[in-house]
């Protein structure tokens, strides 16, 4: 990859670099020979063939839970109580998601569970939105859910060939993800072209629903001061953004689509760059990066010891 398409996030201590993390800047207006794990920043396309499905059947789902099928959330009331009330609605029982219980990603949430010594469990886990809607797959389309997450199965095996669809590329491997669920790795040229490829299909209408569920509710795709919530609330247009583990965050507004991946797979380098390549570039205002700036700089006395260089 040319140099032109990295950027590189500085850190300073007294005027001396003490950490630096080198980020790939993929747009899909070029072509690009490499291949990444999208991770969940893949959960805006992974969602559309449940919604086909469920149109197929005359079921529409509301606005707030086709943006919790495709968040990683962060673990809040808002968030668990969605769940439930939307496990309830489709009577699909919850004890079925095979994801880890997870710490929430929200500091708060999980240290009040810690202080009333509760225990965090699988519905805390930020990918359990996206199992829920598996298991309402499954359910839709009347098949035992009991090994949903395995690519045998029939919702992943729809799910496979949406990709080899939209993705217009056989040639994609599959992993197994921190939840449990397959993990895709794909030519990131694929990854980014198959927006403006969705929008011209069979899946166009649906597409337009996940894209208007992330405008309409940053909160449940992410959490609070989360990067890909603060983005979206920030933005100078409407766009979707969705970050990944290891140091993934997609970005599009339709028309223009790019991936950050920090090759270190940090996420406060994918953070810092994408946002602050965003701001400079007119597509959000700067409130996310000076929220991550002011993160990373202030230590424990809330001192400036810290300055950040995003080239």
């Amino acid at each position: 990859m040319s140099e032109d398409n990295k950027l590189t996030v500085n850190l300073y201590r007294d005027g001396s670099i003490e950490s630096s993390h080198k980020v790939n800047l993929y747009s899909n207006n070029k072509q690009y020979d490499d291949y990444f794990f999208p991770r969940s920043s893949v959960k805006p396309m992974q969602v559309i063939p449940l919604l086909l499905e469920a149109s197929n059947q005359n079921i529409e789902f509301t606005s707030e839970e086709i943006a919790l099928f495709a968040a990683s959330h962060s673990g809040q009331v808002e968030h668990i109580g969605l769940l439930k009330a939307t496990a309830k609605k489709f009577q699909v029982d919850l004890d079925n998601i095979i994801c880890g219980p997870q710490r929430p990603f929200h500091d708060g949430t999980a240290d009040n569970l810690l202080i009333s010594g509760k225990k965090f469990t699988r519905l805390h886990n930020n990918c359990s939105g996206k199992h829920l809607s598996m298991l309402i797959f499954s359910k839709l389309l009347s098949v035992d859910s009991s090994n949903y997450y395995e690519l045998i199965h029939k919702t992943q095996e729809i799910i496979k060939q949406y990709f080899i669809e939209i993705f217009e590329n056989e040639d994609i491997g599959f992993g197994i993800d921190g939840c449990g669920l397959p993990a895709i790795n794909l030519n990131v040229t694929n990854f980014l072209n198959s927006i403006k490829f969705i929008q011209k299909s069979r899946s166009a209408e649906s597409w337009n629903k996940v894209f208007q569920a992330y405008l309409a509710h940053p909160e449940i795709i992410g959490g609070e001061n989360r990067t890909d919530t603060n983005i979206i609330k920030n933005s100078e247009r409407k766009l979707l953004a969705k970050s990944g583990a290891e140091g993934v965050l997609f970005v599009t507004d339709n028309s223009e689509s790019f991936i950050f991946k920090c090759i270190d797979g940090s996420k406060r380098g994918v953070d810092l760059a994408a946002s602050y390549f965003l701001y400079s570039n007119g597509w959000i205002n700067k409130k996310p990066f000076e929220y991550l700036d002011n993160i990373y700089t202030s230590n424990r006395q809330n001192t400036r010891a810290v300055e950040i260089e995003v080239v």
